[in-house]
Order: C-alpha cells, then structure tokens, then sequence
C-alpha cells in the first residue's frame, strides 16, 4: 500500500518529497442508533475497509486535495482565520472542518497547509462512516503539518470529542460515535462508548458468529440531499429535551438541570429507564403534536421554537411525533446495555434478538429506514442471520448482521441473489463483506 500510494501521490502533485501516510478505518455499528448526540451509549466496531491519505506540509497555508476516486475533483482553498464551507455535498468540507475544528481548540502559532491524495476501499454513502474516516485522516495530516502527534501532543479520546464538535461544520448534527471508534478501536473487540465525558470500553466479539455487511446500495449521502432528514432526528430530540426540562420545572418548582436527554439517567436525577419512559410520557403528548401546541408548553411564540429548536426541519403539517424519538432513546439504551451484557456472556442468540428490535425502532420511531433496508433485512433473517439491523444515519446505506460462523457462505450467495433478483430487479451480486475489525487511525 505504501510504495502505491506514494507513487499516485507522486502522479498527482510531482516528486516534491516523500509523503507522510495516514490511515483511518470505517466502522459499523451493531447497536445503538441515533443515541449518541443525546449522551447515551453506543456499540461499533471498526473495520478493515479504511481511507488512506498520502500527504506533503505547504509553507504557503494552501490546502491541496486529490482524490484517486473520478466522482471527487480535485479541490484547494485557503488556511485563513476564517474558512467558508463549501456547499453541501462537497467533499473538501470534511478536510475544511478538520483543519477549522484544531484551529478553533488548539489555537495554532502558524497556519500550514499541505498537498493531500485521498484513496479508499471504504464506500461512501454506505453508513460506514467514510465521511467521519476522511475527517480524521485529515485531521492527523494537519497535526502532523503543525509537528504534533498522536498521542504524545493530543490524546485519542481528546481529539475525538474535538472532532465530533468540528464536523458539525459540514452540516449534521450527529453525535461522537464516529469519531471515537474511529481513534480508538482495536482488532478483535467491540467498542461500548460512554459521552460526556468520553469513555469506551472495549468487549469482546461473539466466537460462533461473524458480522457481516449487506450495501442496499441507497447512497447515504448525511452532508448532501438527505441532510434535513437527518438533522431532523437530533433536532427533535433536542426539542423533546426542552419539553422534559418544562415539565420537571413545573413537578419541582425549580429548575432542573438536563442539558440532554442523557442527564436523564447520568445527572443528578439519577432516573432508571422505566422512570425516564414515565417522565416522557407526562412530558410529550402521544402522536403528532403541532407546532402551537409546543410553543404552548414552553410557554414562547411558535416562530421562536422554529428559529432555536426546528430550523432545517421539513415542515410537518400535522406535527411531530417527538414521543416516539424519546422512546426510541429509552429503549435503545436499554438494548445497548443488555447487548454489553450479551457480547460478555457470548449469547448470540441474545444479541441477535436486540439488532432485531433495534431495527424495528429505527423504521417505526425514528423513521430513517427506507423499503430497501427493510426488505434486505427480512431476506437475511430467511437466510439464517439471527439478528439484521439498519447501520449508521439511515435513509439508505448498510445493514448489519449477526451470522452464525458455519451459515456465512451460503448466507452472502442467498442474500446476494435474492436482494438483487428479488428487490433490485437485476441479477449480480449484492456488497455484501464479512466485517474484520481494525486498530485505530494513525500514521501508517
């Protein structure tokens, strides 16, 4: 891989000097869905399928970007106090937001640039999380321009969370799941991920099962079309967070400090699921609620709710069902720890159960599947996986699954054919990949 990307590095930029190498793997997420922005848990685990970048410090505070893959031009701009996102879609937003993000925290003396050759065998658009791979590789590039390192300078976990905050400059509004199992994943382990502050446990993976990927192909693209949409889960919940904290003002007589809907459980409430789910239930009305019936109950003017809490939102003109998001939170925390819990007692059957449920509450209470992650997840359990689930943002992307070690092969020429022949209407064989776990992103 090396002496291969050096060379296309050498092709695109002329032989100016060895490059630096950086890797960044992809990562998939067995279970845990839409949690993380809200401080609840999460549980991925790297792959192997990774973004390599292949990278030269510039004196000149120019910032160079190559792609080897034809759907992404070439792209420059400007190392400047101030750097303007480019319009949705455009990949040199992820390496604008990493080099703003270490701007903005670490404050630097000098501001570098640097000539950057992407290449990948990560998919974009997947639910793999190419887009947060892409911001770290670029991230360990401009630390390495500025003569800092990995570790010794800046912490895994420190530039995790600094990453996490910095990518909301592309426009989503996700939480630090990416970004953690990203820097901190190990071969052979899944990570259970704590926020605020950020913790990960590593657990080990089932040894009678593989976790294999199954591509809908319905591009994902989060920073795209499908943003709105995807801002819409985060929005919303934060919105719900508000109708909580009213509430527990009102049950108290003082106000109560919950800044997320994770301070539920880990503030100084100290809630257990059951008492969260009551709380919501008292807080939020059932179904649809229209929008002056919320700026009833947080006692403002709709168009305030609409300016702090809904803006990007698509309009719903018979409300938001902002209970079925909080109870989509309850439950999926209740199905991280259980599925912890499973991976250490080596119960797949266990697991699989809990991908199962969590699926269901992604179509049903999030509304971020589509009709092709719920057909392809019905042909994996026909074919023996024992749990199936929607990985990633939604509206497109990935499936996870759960199979057992001895069905694998017959299990990638089953779902392969009949997603294809079935569903997509067309013969050929479906992206469908056993999931190998990886080290970190680091220097290569």
């Amino acid at each position: 891989m090396r002496g291969t990307l050096t060379e296309k590095f050498r092709a695109a930029f002329g032989d100016a000097g060895e490059p630096r190498l950086f890797r960044a793997p992809g990562r998939v997420n067995l279970i845990g869905e839409h949690t993380d922005y809200n401080g609840l848990p999460v549980l991925p685990m790297t792959i192997a399928q990774e973004i390599r970048i292949a990278v030269l410090p510039r004196d000149d505070g120019r910032m160079l970007l190559r792609n080897t893959h034809p759907d992404f031009p070439p792209l420059e701009f400007a190392n400047d106090d101030a750097i303007a996102p480019s319009p949705p879609g455009s990949w040199d937003n992820y390496a604008k937001a990493a080099v703003a993000g270490i701007n903005q925290c670490l404050t630097p003396h000098t501001r570098p640039g640097f000539s950057l050759l992407a290449d990948a065998d990560l998919p974009n658009g997947a639910g793999l999380s190419s887009s947060s791979a892409l911001v770290v590789a670029c991230a360990l590039a401009y630390m390495d321009a500025l003569g800092l390192s990995l570790e010794h300078d800046l912490p895994r976990l420190k530039l995790a969370a600094m990453l996490a905050d910095a990518e909301h400059f592309v426009g989503t509004r996700g939480g630090g799941m990416d970004q953690a199992v990203i820097l901190a994943g190990t071969v052979g382990r899944a990570c259970k991920i704590d926020f605020f502050p950020l913790r990960v446990e590593s657990a080990p993976l089932p040894d009678d099962c593989e976790v294999v990927v199954c591509d809908s192909t319905v591009k994902a693209e989060k920073s795209g079309a499908a943003r709105s949409l995807y801002n819409m889960n985060p929005r919303l919940c934060h919105l719900g967070c508000e109708l909580v904290r009213t509430r527990l003002a009102e049950e108290f007589g003082e106000e109560v400090e919950v800044e997320r809907l994770g301070d539920l459980w880990y503030g100084p409430l100290c809630l257990t699921t059951r008492e969260a789910e009551a709380l919501f239930m008292r807080a939020v009305p059932e179904g649809p609620v229209p929008l002056v019936e919320i700026a009833r109950r947080l006692r403002q003017k709709p168009e305030k709710v609409v300016a702090r809490w809904l803006e990007e939102v698509p309009v719903m003109d018979g409300g938001y069902d902002i209970l079925a998001r909080l109870r989509h939170q309850a439950g999926e925390y209740r199905r991280v720890e259980t599925a912890r819990d499973a991976l250490f007692a080596g119960d797949s059957a266990a697991l699989g159960q809990l991908m199962n449920e969590s699926h269901a509450s992604c179509r049903d209470m999030l509304g971020i599947s589509t009709p092709e992650l719920d057909r392809l997840t019905e042909i994996a359990l026909e074919a023996g996986a024992l749990g199936a689930r929607l990985t990633g943002a939604g509206f497109g992307g990935a499936t996870v699954n759960l199979v057992p070690a001895n069905r694998v092969e017959r299990f990638i020429e089953t779902v392969g054919r009949r997603y294809h022949e079935e569903y997509l209407g067309r013969d050929g064989d479906a992206s469908i990949f056993v999931a190998r776990t990886s080290a970190g992103a680091g220097p290569v």
